[in-house]
């Protein structure tokens, strides 16, 4: 757990540590050099498993790295300073580890506390419905698979892909990412375990790693290291602003749009970067040996552009995946 001025939440987060069914766990807090007393909370909790550590770097994924260096359990579970756990999180995730054994990755469900606005509980809808590898797997582009302070990982997964980076995106979306590129499977316990706790001092409210220029950067560098990605090409479903900016990305990490499709009549004959813009009724005909890739933002139009492109043989996962 990385903190900082966290005075506020951070008692009821550790309260719900405290009460954990399963006892042997221990709670590596990083201060990330708070101004407030938030350290003095930590160090005022009359239990050994508890552990406060400060850290010289500032910034969280420093933090982050920090801490999980100081881990020495088989799995690390995370967990931010203003969410609460349920009593039975840790336990039920664990007995999820037992019977599963081929996972790397245990999330569970959650709950938002304290919602602002209507885009974080849509997220957590869509994330919550991600039952098992497959769709976490397919599903990695279109936003974060995981909810980050939901999961447990298997700290030799961790350890494999050297933990968390710090890229120009978001940290935790290119941590999942990267698991997956390597391999690891994940699994969610179907039970909302964490609170996650909205705020208006969210980073990917504040900070421009978690925006749209950014997201789509992290898109193409992880859609360019697809097998086959910059053999083929990749042609885009959307030739709309998400579309045009993912081929921009695409082409700077050396892969080649090889096209558009789109429904829209004033879009369609168009030429985006000297690329055509087809109509959606050549897709699965016109450049068939590109992987396809759905950017189409509007409502509903990801399922739209899903169900043509499953109906006309395309296999999501494989040669077919949604950004958006």
């Amino acid at each position: 757990m990385s903190f900082r001025n966290a005075a506020a939440t951070l008692p009821a987060a550790l309260a719900s540590l405290l009460a954990q069914t399963f006892q042997n766990w221990e709670l590596i807090a990083v201060d990330d050099h708070s101004s407030d007393h938030s350290a003095e909370i930590v160090e005022a909790v009359a239990d050994p498993r508890v552990r406060l550590t400060r850290f010289p770097e500032v910034g969280l994924v420093p933090a982050l790295r920090h801490g999980s260096g100081l881990v020495a359990g088989e799995w690390l579970a995370r967990m931010d300073a203003d969410d609460i756990c349920d009593p039975r999180r840790l336990e039920k995730q664990l007995a999820f580890a037992d019977t599963h054994p081929e996972l790397d990755v245990i999330a569970c469900q959650v709950s938002v506390l304290d919602p602002i606005g209507e885009g974080l509980v849509r997220y957590v809808d869509w994330v919550n419905g991600l039952a098992d590898h497959e769709a976490m797997a397919k599903s990695r582009f279109i936003e974060s698979p995981v909810v980050n302070p939901s999961a447990m990982i298997r700290r030799i997964a961790f350890d494999r892909i050297g933990g968390y980076h710090d890229p120009l995106w978001a940290e935790d979306h290119d941590f999942w990412l990267r698991l997956l590129e390597d391999g690891a499977r994940f699994g969610r316990v179907p039970e909302v375990l964490l609170q996650w706790r909205d705020s208006e001092t969210r980073l990917t409210r504040t900070h421009p790693r978690y925006g749209d220029e950014a997201r789509s950067r992290m898109r193409a560098h992880y859609l360019a290291r697809l097998p086959g990605a910059k053999e083929r090409g990749i042609v885009i479903a959307g030739a709309g602003p998400i579309g045009k900016l993912l081929a921009r990305h695409l082409e700077d990490e050396g892969v080649v749009v090889r096209g558009f499709f789109d429904v829209h009549p004033r879009r369609v004959g168009e030429c985006i970067r000297g690329v055509e813009v087809a109509d959606s009724a050549g897709l699965g005909i016109r450049w068939r040996e590109s992987t396809l890739v759905s950017a189409v933002g509007v409502p509903g139009g990801r399922q739209v552009v899903r169900e043509l492109a499953l109906e006309r043989g395309y296999r999501e996962g494989v040669d077919f995946w949604c950004v958006c």
